[in-house]
C-alpha cells in the first residue's frame, strides 16, 4: 500500500528539501514544516551519519538499506516506528529517501 510509503527529497547535508504528501499520513506533518529540517527530525538515527562520501550514497548506510535492517522513524507527536529505508542519488547535489512505516502492513 502506498499510503505507508513517504518520499523524501534531502541535499547532501541530509536537509529535507521536499517531501512527499505522504509524510503527513507517515510522520504528521505538514508538508511545509519539514523543508528545511534534518531528517533525523524523522529519522534520529541518521542525525550523525554523512549521506553523502565521496559524492556517492554513505557505502555503510547503503549497505544497511540493501539488507532491509529496520530503522527507528519518529512521527511529529513523539511515537516511534519501524521503517525500511531505500536510499539514492537523486543528482549531484540531491538525495531521495524512501521510507516505508514496517508497522503499517501489520
Amino acid at each position: 500500500d502506498s499510503i505507508d510509503l513517504a518520499m523524501l527529497a534531502l541535499n547532501d547535508r541530509g536537509v529535507i528539501q521536499n517531501c512527499s504528501q505522504t509524510c503527513e499520513q507517515v510522520f504528521g506533518y505538514r508538508v511545509d514544516e519539514l523543508a528545511g529540517h534534518h531528517v533525523s527530525t524523522l529519522l534520529p538515527e541518521l542525525v550523525d551519519t554523512e549521506l553523502v562520501m565521496e559524492d556517492r550514497i554513505n557505502s555503510r548506510l547503503a549497505f544497511l538499506c540493501h539488507c532491509a535492517i529496520p530503522f527507528q522513524a519518529r512521527r511529529r507527536d513523539g511515537n516511534c516506528f519501524t521503517s525500511e529505508l531505500f536510499i539514492n542519488r537523486l543528482n549531484s547535489q540531491n538525495v531521495v529517501v524512501l521510507v516505508r512505516n514496517l508497522e503499517a502492513s501489520k
